[in-house]
Parts: structure tokens; sequence; C-alpha cells
């Protein structure tokens, strides 16, 4: 790498962490939409029997076997650009990585609702170190979020893959291997930074601490239902 592809990555390194900040910002979203969704589907499975809990497991299940990008792809041709509201006449616009954000959400949704359900399961059994594995295998379902808001710049989303190719297109595909590489660092470096944060996390203090707060829980509740 000579002299001049380092300096064309020094300059438009501002440029691409922008576009890196959104991967970042649609993963967070679009972990927080699944999350939410998939701890309501696993609430009607445990709480409700019948149609109602085979809906949502079926629900659940279906989103996790469908590819990511097909889910994407099918959510920018389903939604409008644009909603208007009968009566008032408000028209709401969707942007492209709102698109995204509900796109990627059905892989955390599934993974919420099928692991809350399993440490539900677990609860039940006295497993509590079952129940823990959730915490950690949930953070890492935002890493593989974080990863798969690459393809987000196939929807229009301005993030990093889309910079790059911005850049390409400005300097000369000459430079497309360098760019491509240097961009790559981006998610390597911080997906490194991530696991081992994960792995010192289930190491930490406040894991053992949990962990011997939820065996005192079951331990109390268990005595009640005995008595």
């Amino acid at each position: 790498m000579n002299f001049d592809t380092l300096s064309l990555l020094a300059t438009w390194t501002p440029f691409l962490l922008q576009g890196f900040l959104w991967n970042v910002f649609i993963a967070i979203c679009a972990v927080s939409l699944g999350s939410l969704l998939g701890a309501l589907l696993a609430w009607l499975r445990v709480r409700s029997s019948g149609a109602l809990s085979r809906a949502a497991a079926r629900v659940s299940t279906t989103l996790g076997a469908v590819p990511t990008l097909a889910l994407i792809f099918y959510v920018v041709f389903v939604l409008p650009s644009e909603i208007t509201i009968p009566g008032i006449g408000m028209t709401i616009f969707i942007a492209p990585w709102v698109k995204a954000v509900i796109g990627l959400s059905a892989s955390p949704l599934s993974f919420t609702a099928e692991s809350l359900v399993a440490a539900h399961r677990a609860w039940s059994r006295g497993d509590v170190d079952a129940v823990m594995l959730f915490i950690p295998n949930w953070i890492n379902v935002f890493l593989i979020s974080f990863v798969a808001s690459s393809g987000s710049s196939l929807v229009g989303v301005s993030e990093l893959v889309s910079r790059c190719n911005t850049v390409i297109a400005a300097s000369g595909t000459g430079a497309m291997v360098p760019i491509y590489l240097y961009c790559s660092l981006f998610f390597v470096v911080t997906s490194l930074l991530f696991t081992a944060m994960i792995r010192k996390f289930k190491q930490s203090q406040f894991m053992a601490g949990v962990h011997r707060k939820m065996t005192q829980s079951h331990a109390r509740s268990h005595l009640a239902a005995a008595a």
C-alpha cells in the first residue's frame, strides 16, 4: 500500500465513519425492536394456550428461518415510501433505514422469543445456569445484527458499504481493493472488541451477582410453592 492510497483512505475516513455510525445505529434499533416483539411473543407462548400460543410459536420460528436480506427486500417492496393518514391529510415518510431496521429485527425477534421460552422452562426446572445463558447470547445477537446491517446498503441506506462504493466511484476502481479491505477492518476490529467484551462480561462480578440473586429468588419461590 503506497502513500497515495494511505492519503486517500485518511481523506475519506471521516466520511466512512459517518456511514459506520449508521451501521451501529441500525443494529441497535433492529435489536431493540426485535427484542421487544420477541419478548411479547415469548409471553404469549408461556402465558397463553391453544391457537394463540401456537400462532406465536409459528411466527417466531418462521421469521428465524427466513434470510435477513430476503426480509429486507420484502419490507422495501411491501412498505410504501410514504403513508397519508385519512381524514387529516398528514403524510408520514418511511425512510430506507426504517425499512432496514424492520427487516433486520426478524432475527433478534426469533432469538429472543425462543430463548426466553427456553429460559422460562429452565427456570421451572431450577436450572439457573441455563437461564443465565440468555444474557450473553442476547449480546451476541447484537453482533450478528451489526454485521448484517451492511445489507442496508442494498436498499438505499448510506451506511459504510454504500459509502465505500461512493469513494470508489470518486477515486477510481484502482483503489477498490484497499478501500474494501480498510472498511472491512471497521467490522473486524469492532467484532473482536465486542467478542472480548462479551467474554469478560460472562466472567464479571455483575454476572456472578445476578446468578446469586436468581438462585436465591428461585429457592424462595420454591419454598413458597411448597408451603
